[in-house]
């Protein structure tokens, strides 16, 4: 009769008496979808609850329960599903499908506490250089808690969730789909989470969270990615390939142990921040990521060589306490392999707020920063454009150079007087005219040609004479390189 599993169920459970999994999974079977959910609370059952590929129409709520074996629903369909507080040593999950919301809040998955583990102790070299995991092997990947290919369209809460486990991932999901939020406030995981591929159209929240990492590669988010506010990690966090629409945030977020870093290589969003408590324990890799604003401190970078931003895009900086271009320069010396386009970048950044003189700054440390690879003799050429006015970015720079070379010309010179050529005399020496004829190339006033220095006289007018061919090639040689690079 319908209902005698059921009232077996509640009898034994108001008695004290554990129920069996099995007589469970046939009270759920039996249960009438017109009475709504099927409530089984404050229960210890023992024996394993199989109700893997049942198609239930009404939801399924195990509040305060106490499993003592593995609780399997994979390929479950149910209107929603409450396993609030209760405690389970494994909950097999993969393919379920729910059309409402997954409630976890409070619960205890896993048998019993293993040591902590961090997601990076198996690393290896991947395609664009930054370390970290091999691809799982999911039919051997061993988690308490699985949800693979599970598709919610409510949100999945797990706030408060603990998790034990032995292996190095706690929570399996690769493919997982949500139509609402996955609330994970003050989640504990003693292993890593496991998110690749997963798909949520509202936010995900770790605010709080303890966990030994996160493998959320191919994430695509709609609202916001949130790992802040007294979050932490012992092992690597992973958003390589993610889609965020909204934000990403790591504001107030520790990262510690041998392999807490960040790895958000070709991430997309429209707002990164990166507010950690303290620099983060390994690398944060910004490879090849599209981001609208970045909002740091220099209390989160990490240590030289440990930042990767080539191929970053951003439209705008922020900070939480003001930086100056000089700071700037100092975050971009921090990647030792960095090219020239991390600088054009900042340039363009500083541009776009209409900071031309920042601007012209961080380009004139890109000339710097080129030049260190060239020859001897190009560094040398290069030491000497950027003595004499800045490669171009500091005109300025050429015109007192000038105005000093004509003043100690015209200082020598109005003591030392050169002799008339022919002794003619025709003209007046003009000891200011005179150094300027010297020193401007190509164009003659006529005191070069009617003077003649001899000794010490003429060595300093053949002084002169180069310095000013050096001070013009070195200006047209950057004023054809500035002019170039803005076609």
């Amino acid at each position: 009769m319908a209902g005698t599993a059921m009232r077996r169920v509640r009898r034994a459970a108001a008695r004290g008496r554990p129920v069996s999994g099995s007589l469970l999974a046939q009270a759920v079977t039996e249960h009438d979808p017109s009475t709504g959910p099927c409530r089984v609370h404050d229960t210890r059952v023992a024996g394993p609850v199989d109700l893997a590929h049942r198609q239930l129409e009404f939801g399924v709520e195990f509040v305060r329960c106490r499993f003592l074996d593995p609780v399997d629903l994979r390929g479950l369909s149910a209107a929603s599903l409450d396993l609030s507080d209760s405690s389970i040593p494994a909950l097999l999950a993969d393919g379920l499908v729910v059309d409402g919301d997954v409630r976890l809040s409070g619960c205890v998955v896993g048998a019993t506490p293993g040591e902590p583990r961090e997601l990076g102790t198996e690393a290896t070299v991947v395609r664009d250089g930054v370390r970290g995991p091999h691809r799982v092997t999911e039919p051997s990947a061993e988690a308490p808690l699985r949800l693979a290919d599970a598709r919610i369209a409510g949100s999945l809460t797990a706030e408060e969730l603990r998790l034990h486990s032995t292996g190095l991932w706690s929570v399996f999901a690769p493919r997982l789909q949500v139509d609402g939020a996955v609330q994970g406030r003050g989640l504990e995981a003693s292993g890593a989470v496991y998110l690749r591929d997963a798909r949520v159209a509202h936010a995900v929240r770790f605010d709080g969270a303890s966990v030994g990492g996160i493998d959320a590669t191919g994430l695509s988010c709609g609202r916001g990615f949130y790992a802040d506010w007294g979050f932490y990690s012992r092992g690597q966090i992973l958003l390589r390939g993610a889609a965020v629409e909204s934000v990403v945030t790591f504001h107030d977020a520790t990262l510690n142990g041998p392999h807490g870093e960040l790895i958000l290589s070709r991430l997309r969003t429209s707002r990164l921040r990166l507010g950690l408590r303290a620099a983060p324990a390994g690398r944060i890799v910004l490879r090849d990521a599209q981001v609208g604003a970045l909002v740091d401190d220099t209390a989160s970078w990490p240590t030289e060589g440990q930042l990767d931003i080539e191929g970053l895009v951003y439209k705008r900086l922020g900070s939480a306490t003001p930086l100056s271009v000089k700071d700037r320069l100092t975050w971009l010396a921090l990647d030792r392999e960095a090219g020239v386009g991390v600088f054009e970048q900042l340039a363009a950044s500083y541009q776009a707020a209409g900071d031309e003189r920042a601007a012209r700054t961080v380009r004139h440390a890109r000339e710097r920063h080129l030049r260190r690879g060239d020859r001897l003799t190009g560094r040398m050429w290069g030491a000497l454009q950027d003595v004499l006015f800045g490669y171009g970015y500091a005109p300025r720079r050429a015109l007192l150079w000038l105005v000093a070379l004509v003043a100690a010309g015209s200082a020598w010179f109005s003591v030392h007087t050169p002799a008339p050529v022919g002794g003619s005399g025709q003209r007046d020496f003009d000891p200011v005219l005179y150094c300027m004829d010297l020193l401007i190339p190509v164009v003659s006033l006529g005191y070069r040609s009617a003077f003649d220095p001899v000794g010490w006289d003429k060595a300093v007018a053949v002084f002169l004479i180069v310095s000013g061919w050096v001070l013009a090639t070195a200006v047209v040689s950057g004023a054809s390189r500035m002019l170039s690079r803005g076609t």
